[in-house]
């Protein structure tokens, strides 16, 4: 399924600063300081490249230290055929020697998925919860890398202004053939009115549909990744208690020998 949103695993390597502070642990505020550097250059970059196959819309990245979000970065284009041709541009890549691993994001608003009791500092599971901490960016340089896309993609700014364009020009041409109603009697007015209405509702319920769609997708794609968490939990206690087992083995193994040097 193509999507507007793709994720990118692991991308952002997490300097050891940034990994302490998101843990709670005390950080110098130079360590913070060079870790932010580190950050905002590396957003920086990535902003620049996806600009290039289309307009970038939203651009997060996380804060959560999970082995399934960890370096997580979600990218929202303005539109399908953006994302598809950074998708298809950027498959076998290497960024930094690591290869790039990416996938459509059904979430149709990055920030939908975000957790909000972290926004408000009060977020228990700290940075192993499974909803989207977002590292904050300074808007000043958000703004900066939007000029810079407009500047280097004036395309972008005009399809949007095509795009105003055709819609004004749908609103206008309603609102035209509502003045032509004085050209039918009361009877056939009601009919075309209550046609209108009719329509509007149906469109009302597709679009409700759609969201509910959408919440399904999110939804969907967090009890699968619940499940993946715990079975890869599983798998580690399993893989801890027979190493357990092994190690009691030995153990045994050799105070079985030691005991056998006594006797002799």
């Amino acid at each position: 399924m193509i999507s507007q949103t793709i994720m990118f695993k692991h991308l952002y390597q997490n300097p050891p600063a940034a990994i302490a502070f998101a843990e709670g642990s005390k950080v110098s505020d130079e360590d913070l300081k060079e870790a932010l550097k580190h950050f905002e250059k590396f957003y920086e970059e990535i902003f620049i490249e996806l600009s290039n196959y289309g307009e970038l819309k939203e651009l997060c990245v996380v804060d959560n230290l999970g082995d399934h979000l960890i370096g997580n970065v979600y990218a929202r284009f303005n539109d399908e055929v953006s994302a598809s041709k950074a998708f298809n541009a950027l498959a076998g890549k290497y960024y930094h020697s690591n290869l790039v691993e990416e996938e459509y994001c059904p979430i149709v608003k990055i920030k939908d998925a975000r957790c909000r009791k972290f926004e408000e500092g009060t977020c228990q599971r700290g940075a192993f919860c499974n909803f989207l901490h977002l590292k904050e960016v300074n808007r000043s340089l958000i703004k900066s890398l939007k000029d810079e896309m407009y500047e280097n993609h004036p395309e972008y700014k005009k399809n949007r202004i095509n795009n105003f364009n055709k819609m004004k020009q749908r609103n206008h041409e309603h609102s035209s053939s509502d003045s032509s109603l004085d050209r039918y009697d009361n009877y056939t007015r009601k009919k075309i009115i209550k046609r209108w209405n009719e329509d509007f509702q149906v469109e009302k319920k597709i679009e409700e549909k759609k969201k509910k769609m959408a919440q399904a997708k999110i939804d969907l794609a967090i009890i699968e990744q619940k499940l993946r968490n715990k079975k890869k939990y599983d798998e580690d206690e399993k893989n801890k208690n027979y190493r357990n087992i092994k190690r009691e083995e030995i153990y045994e193994d050799s105070d079985e020998t030691i005991s056998k040097g006594d006797l002799k």
